[in-house]
């Protein structure tokens, strides 16, 4: 808990002040720690999520995963999720915060980067009228990731934050894919 609420700290008023001084173990355990909270938050907020568009009989269409199930092989959706997405991303969304360590609005660049990363996960869905209007629910997971990430990249560095993105999408589609492997529906 105590990770969380340096966390929401940092929320409030980001700043780009690095943890040089930790060991790689403690920043291993900082890593591990946000990746457990992530994945339980991420996990519920997806399970309110599914409630609500079933309560409310909301199509979404084929999500992206499906699609790449269908189109892909095991070994290569592995790698492009758990390596090359991260990584693409982490380059993209928080590599750019170094630019701006030292300026008064570096606070906006960091909700900007956060933002920007739930948004762009938008493309996962089929964008039709009804998914607009629940499209802050449907990217919660990833703002909230995002946070995760942006405060792991600003106190620790970027290979760390591209560490934990890995992980995060490691535990989440290891299951779906076993379940590709073993034949079973999804369904």
């Amino acid at each position: 808990m105590k990770i969380l609420a340096k966390l929401w700290k940092f929320t409030k008023a980001p700043a780009y002040r690095r943890l040089d001084h930790a060991p790689n173990p403690l920043k291993l355990k900082i890593v591990l720690a946000l990746l457990q909270w992530g994945i339980i938050i991420g996990v519920s907020v997806g399970i309110f999520n599914q409630w609500l568009i079933g309560l409310l009989k909301i199509d979404l269409g084929e999500h992206a995963i499906e699609k790449f199930l269908e189109n892909y092989f095991l070994v290569p959706l592995f790698l492009m999720a758990v390596v090359f997405a991260p990584a693409v991303e982490e380059i993209l969304f928080r590599g750019p915060l170094i630019w701006f360590k030292n300026k008064k609005y570096f606070k906006y660049c960091f909700y900007a980067s956060v933002l920007l990363f739930a948004v762009v996960h938008m493309s996962n869905f089929e964008l039709t009228g009804e998914v607009y209007y629940i499209a802050p629910l449907l990217v919660a997971p990833q703002l909230i990731l995002g946070v995760f990430l942006g405060y792991v990249r600003v106190k620790l560095g970027l290979l760390w934050s591209i560490c934990l993105h890995a992980m995060y999408n490691a535990v989440l589609i290891t299951p779906i894919l076993l379940y590709k492997f073993l034949n079973f529906p999804l369904e």
